[in-house]
């Protein structure tokens, strides 16, 4: 499973570097929304959508926001980005109140939504990211971020994880994987920091901001375990070996991307 993980990595960012240094801007939007639109296949199947036409409607109806919000990204970016973090608080608290508050997500309406709260953001965020001054080196220092999390979770957690995080939704995961992701975090924003020309309010609040993410990519990650536990799934697809599908892959950079895009909003970079 391990050595399967690192090989798809191994492929996986390399290609995705490519994309986000020498992709033009339009290039760029265009496979993040190809990426966006096979999640929104996959989130199909947590809808408990089966049929093939149902499925393409919901991604069509995707790819339908995807281009609004490309004609509007321009003008009301701080907006889009203010909603997704004001959902991803409200997923917090659905987490914690898990299995008790199923009721007021499990519907597929409900779950078609949220599938819109998650992804649609996601895009608009990468895109806005890259574009900005520093964009493609913004963008390494967030993939940095998630990963160091992940990575710094993984093995920490499998060291020391006997106290579990919360069982009832992702068994897996346990309090020494997040002091394991918070001290990785913490390393990467102390070494980028001299690299990255953050404003002079950012700059200050550095560490502050990598435990905003950290906290922000824990809950999207813990918020597809959610909605998967829920619909009795293990993975959301099989098209990456050892991570699963792409949901599993960009889970936490789902709550990630458009918080960060705020903080470089509100803060400047």
């Amino acid at each position: 499973m391990l050595k399967s993980r690192i090989a798809t990595a191994l492929v996986i960012a390399p290609l995705t570097l490519a994309a986000v240094f020498f992709l033009p801007p339009q290039a760029f939007a265009l496979i993040m929304a190809l990426i966006v639109l096979m999640a929104a296949w996959e989130w199909t199947a947590m809808m408990r959508l089966v049929s093939r036409s149902a499925r393409t409607v919901y991604m069509l109806s995707v790819l339908f926001a995807i281009v609004v919000a490309q004609k509007v990204l321009p003008y009301y970016e701080q907006i889009i980005f203010a909603v997704a973090a004001l959902w991803w608080l409200a997923a917090t608290v659905l987490v914690m109140l898990y299995p008790r508050a199923c009721a007021l997500w499990c519907g597929r309406v409900s779950k078609g939504i949220v599938g819109f709260l998650v992804l649609v953001p996601t895009w608009a965020a990468m895109v806005y990211i890259r574009e900005l001054d520093q964009g493609p080196w913004l963008i390494v220092y967030m993939f940095l971020m998630v990963w160091g999390a992940d990575t710094g979770a993984y093995f920490a957690g499998k060291r020391f994880g006997k106290r579990k995080l919360m069982p009832h939704v992702s068994p897996a995961k346990s309090w020494a994987g997040i002091g394991g992701a918070a001290l990785a975090v913490l390393l990467v924003s102390m070494i980028t920091q001299q690299y990255l020309h953050f404003s002079q309010n950012l700059s200050f609040g550095i560490y502050i901001l990598a435990l905003v993410l950290l906290f922000v990519s824990v809950v999207g990650d813990l918020t597809e375990s959610m909605f998967k536990r829920q619909c009795g799934i293990k993975d959301s697809g099989s098209i990456l070996p050892g991570h699963g599908g792409i949901m599993d892959r960009i889970d936490s950079l789902t709550a990630a991307a458009p918080v960060f895009a705020l903080c470089l909003i509100l803060f400047g970079t």
